[in-house]
């Protein structure tokens, strides 16, 4: 089981359709830490945005990162945004 793996699995159990409610997935390179997160985020409509993290990978994968976003959105079907 690759790391990717365990993330996609952590993102299917966040997971829930609920009405009125948009869920994303969001992938950060943070520079002074050296590490890419990845964040699950869901928003019910009037309400505030909730965030949770759902994996965190080594600074080695910053050069990958479009390849992690087409993957996690072909494996989820979410979308997937990157800062």
């Amino acid at each position: 089981m690759t790391e990717l793996d365990k993330i996609v699995q952590d993102i299917d159990k966040l997971f829930t359709k609920q009405k009125n409610t948009l869920y994303a997935v969001r992938v950060i390179y943070e520079p002074y830490s050296d590490e890419v997160n990845i964040f699950f985020e869901y928003h019910k409509i009037g309400f505030a945005t909730t965030s949770e993290q759902v994996g965190r990978l080594s600074g080695s994968y910053r050069k990958k990162l479009d390849a992690i976003k087409q993957e996690l959105h072909q494996r989820t079907k979410l979308t997937v945004t990157t800062n």
